[in-house]
């Protein structure tokens, strides 16, 4: 917590950031993020298969990694511009 609020980001990037990119005429698409405590001394990696947003499993991450609830969620609905 103290580290990041000056910060000082400690860990590896599993995966950057891609933003939304509904394609066109298909409407409203609902995006998540969800943050999880992690367990100590685990070290959290991603399949092939996760390294797709359209192929994400998160129950079997959670799982995988006993992540238990998340600590803090965000969700949002976004289109195409051009919609």
């Amino acid at each position: 917590g103290c580290s990041l609020e000056n910060g000082e980001i400690h860990g590896n990037t599993l995966t950057d950031y891609h933003p939304p990119t509904p394609p066109w005429k298909t409407g409203f698409h609902r995006y998540q993020f969800m943050l999880f405590e992690q367990p100590p001394h685990t070290n959290v990696k991603l399949t092939e298969k996760e390294s797709s947003r359209g192929k994400w499993d998160l129950p079997a991450f959670i799982k995988r990694f006993n992540l238990g609830e998340p600590v803090a969620a965000l969700q949002f609905l976004t289109q195409n511009f051009e919609d």
